[in-house]
């Protein structure tokens, strides 16, 4: 069976509350688009405890994208207020 990836809604910057140095998001503009995606998979085992998910942000104006896992990515997206353009 091939991987099956979740897809957040498009999401429009509207505001950066604070500066960020994470790879990617030092970048977002106001008015820039981003979409949030992760694998449906297994998650792998190791001697420290079970490996890290991790979700693909990309700037679709751009095409940069990057990968936090979701321990690091709810600190990274406080510097930043979205609109869902989904639901207009």
């Amino acid at each position: 069976m091939d991987t099956i990836i979740l897809h957040s809604d498009t999401l429009k910057v509207i505001k950066i509350n604070r500066k960020t140095k994470a790879k990617m998001f030092k970048n977002l503009k106001v008015g820039d688009t981003v979409q949030f995606s992760v694998p449906i998979k297994k998650v792998g085992r190791g001697r420290s405890g079970t490996y890290a998910t991790y979700i693909k942000a990309l700037n679709i104006k751009t095409g940069e994208e990057t990968e936090s896992s979701f321990n690091q990515i709810p600190i990274i997206l406080d510097a930043f207020e979205f609109e869902n353009q989904n639901e207009k």
